[in-house]
């Protein structure tokens, strides 16, 4: 007789319109729910902010009021505390999970000391612009580029932790800057292990203007600035050496794609060129403490 699999608690942390509220539970509509699973929207909006209806929201489906702190650690510490399944399942609100991500999780069944799955991250572009086309271009939030490091991480945005574990290390830091990584590293620490599931997919809409894009950079080098002070050399500055050499790498690249037609080609060179120096900026930010603007 087949074992059941572990009940499983969707979190996703929320800070968006209404308008992309209803976008979110079109996109969870689809999930497959088995009985014991449920899904928890972090709603981590500005205090103050009108409340969001359950009524419009699929079935296993409810909203966790966060609003002490602008953190997707501190959502996602917020829905993890309200839930009940085994295995906490986190992916961000711009992410649309296939059905059958759930029972994908844990086929095959997780190791005896697995607490970390990763699943797949598919960039997309939902309105074609050459921001979105770029970084579906390069899978920007592929698994690949976080598992393939020297130490490894899953993503938040795609990714299952067994709950007991995820106690066992008081949960995400509501103050990182990374806190996926973070999360991972303090569960190695702890003698728990990581297993890929592949199969596990959603996919993520691709940032379509260049300031959300730009943002994105500078934020993402922030976590890397943040994490390198608490785990030295895991995330090193490039150094204005590897800098010179991307700007004349990438700037020739451009030159050549436009010499030959290539528009688009050319705008990807340049905007690989801005990615580097955007999250070079990211690192050097100050780190100030989370606070509503």
């Amino acid at each position: 007789m087949e074992t059941p699999r572990p009940s499983a608690s969707v979190v996703i942390p929320f800070a968006g319109s209404r308008d992309e509220l209803t976008c979110l539970a079109g996109d969870l509509e689809g999930m497959v729910i088995a009985p014991g699973d449920e899904v928890i929207i972090a709603d981590n909006r500005r205090p103050g902010s009108p409340q969001l209806p359950d009524a419009a929201l699929p079935a296993g489906t409810r909203i966790v009021r966060v609003d002490r702190l602008p953190s997707p650690a501190l959502a996602r510490n917020s829905g993890a505390a309200a839930a009940s399944g085994e295995w906490l399942v986190f992916i961000d609100a711009d992410t649309r999970p296939e059905p059958g991500l759930l029972d994908a999780y844990f086929d095959p069944p997780p190791g005896a000391r697995t607490a970390i799955l990763a699943g797949a991250i598919l960039d997309v572009a939902v309105r074609s612009t050459i921001v979105s086309r770029h970084d579906v271009a390069r899978q920007r939030m592929s698994q690949d580029m976080t598992l393939r490091r020297r130490q490894p991480y899953a993503q938040t945005a795609n990714c299952a932790v067994l709950r007991s574990a995820f106690d066992s290390v008081s949960g995400f830091d509501d103050q990182a800057r990374g806190e996926d990584a973070d999360l991972c590293f303090r569960l190695f620490e702890a003698g728990w292990e990581l297993e890929e599931r592949p199969a596990a997919r959603v996919t993520h809409r691709a940032r379509e203007t260049l300031l959300d894009w730009l943002s994105q950079q500078v934020r993402h080098g922030r976590g890397a600035g943040w994490l390198n002070a608490h785990y030295p050399g895991q995330f090193p500055g490039r150094g204005w050496r590897f800098l010179a050499n991307r700007l004349v790498r990438l700037s020739g690249e451009a030159a050549r794609s436009l010499a030959r037609g290539d528009r688009e080609q050319a705008g990807f060179a340049m905007l690989d060129l801005i990615r580097v120096w955007a999250f070079e900026l990211g690192r050097i930010r100050p780190d100030r403490p989370r606070r509503w603007r």
